[in-house]
């Protein structure tokens, strides 16, 4: 079942199928990309339990954000309270992947949520940390891969052609490594993107530029499992530092994934999903 709820600034498309247990909720990454990427992955999922997709405010099918003063983290995360309270979702477990989980993690630390568990995906607690790691990784790449990039964009050289090869090798390291992922541009919105991000992961000039929310991290009271990739741009020890800050957490680190483990190849992505669809299956027989 397809349909649209009100959250401030508009109406969000959502997406509901299965039937049945405790519900997952999926919040997906961006800023500025839609829920499409985590159908294929996600959807065996609704053989046992009732999934939710929604998109966020701007993106896909949900209604646009021309007002730019609409994209808050705060608005973000009221839209993230609409979707549970509108749909009537009762004690989800909510999926977040990279900007989702960043949202699940404020949203779990400072509003005190009545949610099964969350599901910290690949998703990060302190933008400038990330930024500055992401361009660590991207130095130790063969081939200058920093400076034919990042280098380039200080300088104002973004329209060599090699600057696009260069961030094409960066994805490939650190973001997804043994698959490719095509998204239809009317989904997408830059501005979006432009607006939250600025540049790139390793280049942030947005409104996030300074986001870090460490220090409220013990306030959770939900489990967490804190999921990352091997080769992950949000590397495993900025996700170890989450979970020792959670007190009901768990930390996975999957092998041979990077960013996105569930547009992996099918090997890859099926272990991704197995981990999240184990980790709800421990948490439910805890009740």
């Amino acid at each position: 079942m397809e349909g649209r709820i009100s959250v401030p600034g508009g109406q969000v498309w959502y997406r509901r199928t299965g039937s049945g247990g405790v519900p997952l909720l999926l919040v997906h990454g961006g800023p500025g990309y839609p829920s499409d990427p985590l159908f294929d992955a996600f959807a065996p999922l609704a053989r046992e339990r009732e999934v939710v997709w929604y998109d966020q405010l701007g993106v896909g099918r949900s209604d646009p954000a021309d007002d730019i003063s609409l994209l808050t983290v705060d608005r973000f995360l009221d839209e993230l309270g609409a979707v549970c309270e509108g749909l009537g979702l009762e004690r989800p477990h909510v999926y977040g992947h990279s900007w989702g989980a960043m949202l699940g993690l404020q949203y779990a630390a400072e509003r005190a949520p009545e949610w099964t568990s969350l599901i910290c995906a690949n998703g990060l607690a302190s933008v400038p940390r990330f930024e500055q790691e992401v361009r660590d990784l991207m130095a130790e790449l063969p081939g200058n891969v920093l400076d034919r990039t990042y280098g380039r964009e200080l300088r104002g050289e973004t329209g060599d052609p090699d600057y696009w090869a260069a961030q094409e090798e960066y994805l490939r390291a650190c973001v997804l490594r043994t698959s490719s992922m095509s998204l239809d541009p009317e989904l997408m919105n830059l501005t979006v993107f432009r607006t939250m991000i600025g540049h790139a992961d390793y280049h942030v000039t947005g409104i996030l530029k300074d986001w870090d929310i460490f220090d409220v991290l013990g306030r959770i009271e939900v489990p967490v499992l804190v999921l990352g990739g091997e080769f992950d741009e949000c590397v495993p020890e900025h996700l170890a530092d989450i979970a020792a800050r959670i007190p009901d957490s768990e930390h996975v680190t999957q092998p041979g994934a990077a960013h996105m483990g569930y547009l992996e190849e099918r090997p890859l992505r099926d272990a991704y999903v197995s981990i999240i669809r184990s980790y709800m299956a421990r948490i439910e027989a805890r009740a």
